[in-house]
């Protein structure tokens, strides 16, 4: 009988632990997170690195975009759930169109002119050394609507006659061959495009900052599907508080998040050093009035067909 006894409890303890190691409820939970191949990704690498995301017990997917339009459309489609970085302005127009697909959970720090995170450059011994010098050109831009109707409106507003400009989208990683082989005449470039280009010999800058004098408001954001914070409100939690994590990294160990760029993005380690970096902001620190603000003037420069009210896209921490 004893024997009997001691045999069932065997096999209860060996059921109980069976049921420990293969509970759904220890799994981790998978999340997709799209990001764009651009040094305002940097979190994505650290998060990467640290295994932020495996600590909170998540089982990321990080999946490479190559426009913010992209990024939008598949968190719309339930194809991810978060957006790690993407250019606000089509996060605003879906707003205006089918509101309370989305929140913000975080936005990137105030470009700053002295420290320009986009630039036009050109090709070295191009005629070409001031942006009126663009008329009747073709211009190299980040793929997606918003980069071009920008550009248009700044050299308009520049004096810059562009009924000649050609506009052209074309990926990050193509646009210094596109420069270098003459199929475009100037690309207005975001970083690391611009550093590589520095640093190579090859190419020059011809304006600084665009954005940092026509918008100088937060305009990347990170955003989380709403659909995912309601049916998984925990595990939407734990992932954004894994990317605040990297956001914080990134400001606090500068240094070591350089590092990453040479490991993840490829890049040769002088221009990871030299490269201007665009920190993301957590959600407790946006300023909600700095960002209606930046929403305001994308309706008054027409970007926007209507105007949107930011405060109801903010994401709220769960307690």
């Amino acid at each position: 009988m004893t024997k009997w006894i001691i045999g069932v409890v065997v096999v209860a303890i060996i059921v109980i632990a069976v049921f420990l190691v293969f509970s759904p409820r220890e799994r981790p939970e998978s999340v997709k997170i799209g990001y764009l191949p651009i040094i305002t990704s940097l979190p994505v690498y650290i998060a990467q690195e640290n295994d932020y995301m495996g600590q909170g017990g998540i089982d990321a997917e990080f999946i490479q975009l190559q426009s913010s339009n992209q990024e939008i459309e598949a968190l719309i489609r339930g194809d991810l759930d978060i957006v790690a970085i993407s250019s606000a302005v089509p996060a605003f127009i879906v707003e205006t169109i089918d509101p309370g697909k989305m929140e913000i959970f975080s936005v990137s720090e105030l470009p700053k002119e002295d420290q320009p995170f986009d630039s036009i450059i050109a090709k070295m011994g191009s005629a070409i050394n001031n942006i009126t010098d663009l008329e009747g050109k073709k211009i190299g831009v980040f793929p997606g609507s918003t980069a071009t109707n920008l550009l248009e409106k700044y050299l308009i507003s520049k004096g810059v006659d562009i009924s000649g400009v050609g506009f052209i989208p074309i990926t990050p990683p193509n646009q210094l061959p596109a420069l270098y082989e003459g199929s475009i005449d100037a690309i207005h470039s975001y970083e690391p495009i611009t550093t590589i280009a520095i640093e190579s010999g090859d190419f020059k800058r011809i304006h600084k900052s665009v954005y940092a004098e026509q918008l100088n408001n937060n305009q990347g954001v990170a955003l989380v599907s709403r659909s995912f914070i309601e049916t998984r409100p925990e595990i939407a939690s734990r992932a954004i508080a894994a990317l605040n994590m990297a956001f914080d990294f990134s400001r606090q160990e500068e240094q070591q998040s350089r590092v990453l760029l040479v490991k993840y993005m490829k890049l040769d380690s002088a221009v990871a050093e030299n490269v201007v970096l665009a920190h993301m902001l957590r959600h407790d620190e946006i300023d909600s009035t700095a960002m209606q603000d930046y929403a305001d003037r994308l309706y008054y420069l027409g970007e926007l067909e209507s105007r949107v009210n930011v405060s109801s896209m903010f994401y709220t921490i769960l307690e």
